[in-house]
């Protein structure tokens, strides 16, 4: 039980948010590089909903950084 609610406060942290949104980016910009290439519509859905992830992460994590 404590495990989980050390990662729960993790993720209140901006700087980790903002991590992952970077982590989020690369792996969209991955899977729209690879969608490119081959032309795989499953690639670009990948893609965007990577993306999307992303941009929760950092309204999430500016929130977080700005709201103090």
């Amino acid at each position: 039980m404590a495990r989980r609610s050390e990662e729960q406060k993790l993720m209140r942290k901006w700087w980790v948010l903002l991590v992952g949104a970077a982590i989020f980016l690369g792996l969209a910009y991955g899977f729209a590089s690879l969608a490119i290439d081959s032309g795989s519509l499953w690639q670009y859905a990948v893609s965007i909903i990577f993306l999307v992830w992303a941009v929760k992460y950092v309204v999430r994590g500016a929130r977080l950084a700005f709201s103090r």
